[in-house]
């Protein structure tokens, strides 16, 4: 039964930083991001700082760590399993400044609004703290390892370089990605991320005169991150990439707003499967005329709801899964919109964002259940 709920709020990508402890150098401390517009909306992580900072007059490299599947949720905790957060408890000179989100439950780090905040997280800390906007530096295990490859992708002047885990992304970003050298680490015989996803990625760059390399553990299944993050020729090998031009400074504008007209929970066929997608409609606007523009399309939610919902169910489900089927339902959604909202005469930029997607089943793009 194909099903379609849409809730309505604001959402304010530009973000502030809530301390929940203060930073100091050698000592890893809970954070928390809270959008200024919509205190619903929040991103803990943890924040490592090394022991010699503020000590030298000096910008350090930032490490970007994206997290599995399985540490997902409210408990900061989850996130120190595995990986540099785990790391740098024992180790107060570790080089980098280590920022470690947790990813909400049932979402993704490969969602676009997911992306959104993440990006404003990492503008947070190079605006907050003393780091080198040319040695900015992502890696992640499994979703986090999917996610290393698309928040690159969505941001490849950000990343000095890049440390995929068991993940995987799309090839099609092969062009985006060749000014990023990337260096991907699976196990032969992963069962849960097939191997060849990171082969693709590694092959599609190097094809289109990028840098990457991929490391392949024969006996490993699907952890091959533990005997990655114990490599210090991992570390080194981050802390010997920089971006060839300045790099990209923080980009926090308190004049730039998204009024979210509502999330569109699409849930196609059967309930138990993974054909599902999660999608928020945004207006932009600025801060002072989000409540106005909420107030103006309240009249119009339930028309917009009815012709979306008319949309989708006349739509065969393989139209409406993978890439293809993502880009269709984000043009038809658009389109409806304006139509709803504006006579076909839109006042207002008008985007579709997917919460989040994985990939699945051979490989083909598909959308989780949020």
């Amino acid at each position: 039964m194909r099903r379609l709920f849409l809730i309505w709020g604001l959402l304010l990508i530009t973000c502030r930083p809530a301390l929940a402890d203060e930073p100091m150098p050698g000592k890893q401390v809970a954070q928390q991001l809270v959008s200024q517009a919509d205190p619903e909306q929040k991103l803990g992580y943890l924040l490592f700082l090394p022991k010699d900072y503020g000590t030298k007059h000096r910008k350090w490299p930032v490490m970007l760590f994206l997290h599995g599947s399985g540490e997902r949720g409210d408990d900061l905790k989850l996130v120190k399993v595995h990986g540099p957060p785990k790391l740098v408890d024992s180790r107060p000179d570790f080089p980098f400044i280590v920022v470690s989100p947790q990813c909400p439950k049932d979402r993704s780090w490969n969602g676009e609004v997911q992306q959104h905040v993440l990006a404003e997280l990492l503008d947070s800390v190079l605006t907050r703290f003393a780091a080198d906007p040319q040695r900015v530096v992502i890696t992640g295990l499994s979703m986090g390892g999917f996610g290393s490859w698309s928040l690159t992708a969505k941001h490849p002047m950000l990343f000095a370089a890049a440390v995929p885990i068991c993940g995987g992304g799309d090839p099609s970003h092969a062009a985006k990605l060749k000014g990023v050298p990337f260096w991907a680490f699976h196990g032969a015989k992963d069962k849960g991320v097939p191997l060849r996803l990171s082969e693709e990625m590694v092959s599609t760059i190097q094809n289109a005169g990028g840098t990457a390399k991929l490391t392949v553990y024969p006996e490993a299944e699907h952890d091959s991150w533990t005997e990655t993050y114990k490599n210090e020729a991992v570390y080194d090998w981050l802390l010997n990439q920089r971006r060839n031009g300045p790099g990209p400074w923080p980009a926090a504008d308190p004049s730039i707003a998204f009024a979210r007209v509502g999330l569109l929970d699409l849930k196609l066929g059967n309930p138990d499967d993974k054909n599902t997608c999660a999608a928020s409609l945004f207006l932009s606007t600025s801060p002072a005329c989000a409540p106005t523009l909420r107030e103006r399309i309240a009249p119009h939610r339930e028309k917009l709801l009815t012709d979306v919902a008319a949309w989708v169910n006349a739509q065969p489900i393989e139209q409406l899964v993978g890439n293809a089927g993502r880009e269709r339902t984000r043009a038809a959604v658009k389109g409806l919109a304006n139509k709803s909202l504006f006579n076909g005469q839109p006042a207002f930029a008008t985007d579709v964002v997917f919460d989040q997607y994985f990939v699945r089943n051979r490989g083909v793009l598909k959308l989780e259940t949020k």
